[in-house]
Order: C-alpha cells, then sequence, then structure tokens
C-alpha cells in the first residue's frame, strides 16, 4: 500500500470508529438523565407504601448511575483515543508534502557556537529536529537533541540502525505511544523534579520512633471518636485532638517541603508508566530493544513500580482539598504516612527510575526515527564505517528538500587528507550541496537512514563555517568572529584526526587579495594536517592549488546554464572548474551596463 493511502485509509476508520463512540456518549447521557430521574420517581412513588423498599430503589438506582458514568468515561477515554490517532495521521499525512512544522522544532538547542548544528539547520523551524520530532515527553526530546549533536560511537550506530529497521515495521505500535503522549500534552511532560526528589536526602526515613508513635496516636483518636459515642467526655478528645495538632504542626514544614518536590507529577508519571508497559509488553527481537527491554524488567516491572508512585503522589495531592485532608491529617496523620511510603519506593527504586526514564526516551527516539524511514521507503541505511576517510554517496540529495524539488547527486571521497574545492556562483547550490553532505553524515551517525541510494561513510566529528555574522553584544565583527570560527577548526583538526570540514566562502570579509592568499595558506594547512573536507568558493583562482597537490584536491562545480538571456541552475554537480560568467548577465538584467 502507497503511503498516502495508507494514512488515508487510517484516518477513514478511526474517523468512523469516533464517530460511533461519539454516538454511543451521546445516548449513555441520555440514559444517565433517565436513570437519575426515575431513581427519584420511583424512590417519591414507594416511599409511601414501604421506607425501606424506596431506599433500596434508590440505591440502586443510584449505584446503577455511577455505573452508567464509569462506562461513559471509559468511551470518552476510547473517543479521545482515536481522535489523537485521527491527528496523528493527518500530521503524517502533510508531513509526506512537506509540511512537518507542527511538530516542535527543538528552537531551544539552538547554539551558534556548536561545531556544526547552527551552520547545518539541526534546530530550530525548517530543522533536521523538526523533520524528525516525534517525541511525547522532554527526556526523549533532549535525547533526539543530544543524537544529533553529537555522533554515536561504532557499535552503538549499529545498534540503532537494527532497531530503527524493526521499528519501522510496527507503524501502529509506534502511533499507539505517540497517543500516550497527546493524552496528556496538557501537563507538565519534564520528569526533573521528580528526579530532583529522588537524589534529594531522605526527611523521614529513619524515624522508626516517631512512625511508632504517630500510630499510637492514630489508635487512640480513632477509641477516642468511637467511645464518645458511648457516652465518653468529650474533653478527653479534644485533648487527643490538640496532641495531634501540635505533632502535625511540628512537621508541617517538612511534609510541604517534600511535598513541593512531588506536587502535580501525579499525570506525567501516569503517561510513562502507561508508556513503559506498551513498550514491555510488545516482543522484540532487535539487541538494542532487548537491552532496554532488560533494564525495565529488572528488579520489577518498571511500569508497575511507576505507576505506584503515581498512586502515592495522587493520595498526597489530596492535601490541597482541606476538606478531606484537614480530618484525615488531624485523627491519622495522613500526610506523614504518605511521607513515610514515598521515601520507602524511594528507597527501593532510586538505583533504577533514571535509567527506567531514559529507557523510555531512548525508544521514543527510535521510534521517532524510524517513522521517518517508513515515510521514506526509498531511504537506505548507510554503511558506517571506522577508517578514515571516505565518502561514497549515490543519488543523495538534502532530506529536508521535497521529493518533487530534490536534485540528487552522486559523490566521493575516498582519500584522506583531500580538500574537495566546489565552485559556482550565488544560488547554483553551493552551500545546499555542503548541507546535503553533512545533515545525511549526522543522520548516519546517529544511525538513521540517508537520503540516498547508497551512502558509506567514515565516522568523524564534523566542523563547519558557513553562516558567520557579527555580534553587537560581543563587541564582534563578522571577520573577526569567522577568524575564531577558523582557529577552532584548526585546533581541532591538530588534536582530531578524524574531522571533516565544510567551509563556505573562506574568510569573506576581507579583501580578495587577502582572501585568497588567506585561503590557500588555509587549505594547505588542513592537507598537511591529514584533514579532509569540501570548500564552497567564488574564488576560481584556489582552484589552481589541484595543480600544485593534484593528489590532495578535486574540483566539482555547480555551473549555471544559459538559454538566450535567461539563466536557470540545474543544481547537478559536476566534475572540474566553474566556467561561465553568469554575473555579467545577472547585472545587464538589473539595469546595470557593463
Amino acid at each position: 500500500m502507497k503511503l498516502r493511502e495508507f494514512y488515508l485509509t487510517r484516518i477513514s476508520e478511526y474517523t468512523s470508529t469516533f464517530n460511533n463512540l461519539k454516538r454511543a456518549e451521546n445516548n449513555l447521557s441520555v440514559w444517565r438523565f433517565i436513570l437519575f430521574v426515575l431513581s427519584f420517581v420511583l424512590f417519591y412513588v414507594f416511599f409511601s407504601i414501604s421506607v425501606t423498599l424506596s431506599v433500596i430503589l434508590l440505591a440502586i438506582g443510584l449505584f446503577s448511575l455511577g455505573w452508567l458514568i464509569s462506562f461513559q468515561n471509559g468511551i470518552i477515554k476510547k473517543k479521545e483515543y482515536f481522535q489523537h490517532l485521527i491527528h496523528i495521521n493527518e500530521l503524517e499525512l502533510k508531513s509526506l508534502d512537506g509540511n512537518y512544522y507542527s511538530f516542535p522544532d527543538g528552537n531551544q538547542y539552538i547554539d551558534k557556537s556548536h561545531p556544526y548544528s547552527y551552520d547545518l539547520d539541526i534546530f530550530g523551524r525548517a530543522s533536521l529536529f523538526q523533520f524528525l520530532n516525534r517525541t511525547i515527553s522532554q527526556p526523549a526530546a533532549d535525547m533526539l537533541a543530544r543524537w544529533l549533536k553529537f555522533p554515536a560511537a561504532y557499535s552503538e550506530v549499529i545498534l540503532r540502525q537494527e532497531a530503527i529497521s524493526e521499528l519501522k515495521e510496527m507503524p501502529e505500535w509506534r502511533q499507539n505511544l505517540m497517543v500516550l503522549g497527546y493524552q496528556y500534552k496538557d501537563t507538565a511532560n519534564n520528569p526533573d523534579s521528580v528526579l530532583n526528589w529522588i537524589n534529594s536526602p531522605n526527611l523521614f526515613s529513619g524515624k522508626n520512633f516517631l512512625r511508632v508513635f504517630l500510630v499510637f496516636l492514630s489508635v487512640l483518636s480513632l477509641l477516642g471518636i468511637v467511645l464518645v459515642f458511648y457516652g465518653m467526655s468529650m474533653s478527653i478528645l479534644l485533648m487527643i485532638i490538640g496532641v495531634n495538632m501540635a505533632v502535625n504542626y511540628k512537621y508541617f514544614k517538612t511534609v510541604n517541603n517534600l511535598h513541593q518536590q512531588v506536587s502535580k507529577s501525579y499525570e506525567m508519571l501516569q503517561s510513562y508508566g502507561e508508556a513503559l508497559k506498551l513498550i514491555e509488553n510488545q516482543s522484540f527481537k532487535s539487541e538494542k530493544m532487548l537491552i532496554i527491554l532488560a533494564k525495565l524488567q529488572g528488579a520489577g516491572f518498571a511500569s508497575e513500580l511507576i505507576k505506584k508512585l503515581s498512586a502515592l503522589v495522587n493520595r498526597f495531592d489530596m492535601r490541597l482539598n482541606l476538606m478531606l485532608s484537614f480530618p484525615m491529617n488531624i485523627f491519622f496523620f495522613w500526610d506523614i504516612h504518605l511521607c513515610y511510603a514515598l521515601e520507602k519506593w524511594k528507597k527501593n527504586n532510586a538505583t533504577n527510575i533514571s535509567s527506567w526514564f531514559s529507557s523510555m526516551a531512548e525508544v521514543e527516539v527510535l521510534s521517532s526515527i524510524a517513522n521517518i524511514s517508513f515515510n521514506n521507503p526509498t531511504w537506505v541505511m548507510p554503511i558506517v564505517k571506522v577508517e578514515y576517510f571516505q565518502l561514497k554517496a549515490k543519488a543523495f540529495g538534502h532530506p529536508l528538500i521535497p521529493r518533487e524539488r530534490r536534485v540528487n547527486n552522486d559523490f566521493e571521497i575516498d582519500d584522506s587528507g583531500k580538500i574537495v574545492l566546489v565552485t559556482g556562483s550565488n544560488m547554483s547550490g553551493k552551500s545546499t550541496f555542503q548541507r546535503t553532505c553533512g545533515v545525511n553524515m549526522i543522520l548516519a551517525f546517529a544511525g538513521a537512514p540517508v537520503c540516498a541510494e547508497s551512502f558509506e561513510v567514515s565516522l568523524v566529528n564534523i566542523l563547519t563555517s558557513m553562516r558567520i555574522s557579527d555580534s553587537l553584544e560581543d563587541n564582534t565583527s563578522s571577520f573577526y568572529a569567522e577568524l575564531k570560527r577558523l582557529a577552532m577548526i584548526i585546533r581541532e583538526s591538530e588534536s582530531n584526526s578524524h574531522v571533516f570540514l565544510l567551509l563556505d566562502e573562506i574568510l569573506r570579509g576581507t579583501n580578495s587579495n587577502d582572501r585568497h592568499i588567506g585561503s590557500a595558506a588555509l587549505i594547505k594547512q588542513l592537507i598537511q594536517q591529514n584533514t579532509s573536507g569540501i570548500v564552497a568558493t567564488h574564488d576560481l583562482s584556489l582552484s589552481e592549488i589541484e595543480k600544485e597537490l593534484p593528489d590532495k584536491i578535486d574540483n566539482y562545480n555547480f555551473d549555471v546554464k544559459i538559454k538566450g538571456e535567461e539563466l536557470y541552475f540545474d543544481y547537478k554537480l559536476n566534475k572540474g572548474i566553474c566556467k561561465s560568467l553568469n554575473a555579467s548577465i545577472l547585472m545587464k538584467k538589473m539595469g546595470i551596463k557593463v
């Protein structure tokens, strides 16, 4: 089945189910009203005949009403589930047309000082992150950002590739995982507060005498309440209440501090518990997914333990309801007993919870990338190599350019210490080609498929200098900013033999003579350091370095096509030096006499 048909079919099926559930919900609302009215009508009719019978009928009616409400709530939850599935498939349908802007763009991860992410549009609107991202939790979004910012080790790349290939064939399961995020999207989906509590000192553990004393006071309170009904003086119960209030007051601040750490995390924990359960209940074959399952099923099922924590937090939040919390604390020290229960949970699970959240996040990221692989079936898993340096790509293009507009090229660098010079005019495709190389390499090093028919690449650290701007805040000119960037690249190239450079218009901020001298010197220095990379330039004279170093320089170009007085670009990479002089034609069209 074609992709578009796949998503359209799912939308149609889910819409039909959603409409049926909506009708059932509406019908149940009518029956709820009828049952409510009927219960009190029967109570009124039979009250004069038999009070006992009328009360029994009312109780049966109200019990039935409660069951009906519970059943309807289940219908509503199912309806919302299918509504989210419809939305998810509609978004994927849009993404097939290049509209993936409804997904979070990772703008918070933009870092202009990063070795490549700013130049290659990894974060922000219309970025690689936004294109890939289908995560449902904050830890997963953070992890996806890290995967795109830092290349994985070779062994990890292989494990991820295998897991992504497995998850690619599980679209229904992946969408079920996403639904959980949509169901709880209004909650603060960040576990940092809970993790901070896990790592904080215990406030009640070890105070065994206090716990025994609280049990004694609770029993005494219950006994006092019972004895009051049998005629005991109220003053004795008031004395007990006074002692209980004093104890609660003494520990109020401590209880409050603990509650602030975990307060209102119930829905987030509930969401995580359901996601972990979905992962635990699935059978996997890839080594990566089996490793994750082993972590989640180690000392007990993570989903059950997280749901237990969620239940404890939910009970603790009852203290926000004074109508319930006041009597429960006055007589039975509800909050303090919950503090003991929470710290007992922490003692038993503190070493595992961070790993559980990390494992869940990892599955979300793998699932996100698998979704992109599913949506782009012609993409391939790259062959990643340890040996430096090789880049061999067939029919590869920029993954963010829609299929109908994307122009693919073949390209190869087959030796270390080789610099490829790409010449051509503005708008001819030089920078896009560099980004095509960089973005596909980042995908490869994250374990993801790449936009190509075939792709082999050495595992390297990418360094770029492409988008340089001045900074009023730092009192830095664009030329000085570029020099600082190039100095960083030189240092990294000297200290790390496995780097790959993408440099666009070196030293653009100075005069043409200095620019040529500096650019040529930098290229030769990089070659001496055995560094490989791609340098895009308008300076055709730089291509003459090939004559001096024929084994270390390859010249390519993006040429302009001329038809009469009109120019057009085919964005095809050509071997050799660019010869077309299109600037004069462009200037003439603008009215400049040349």
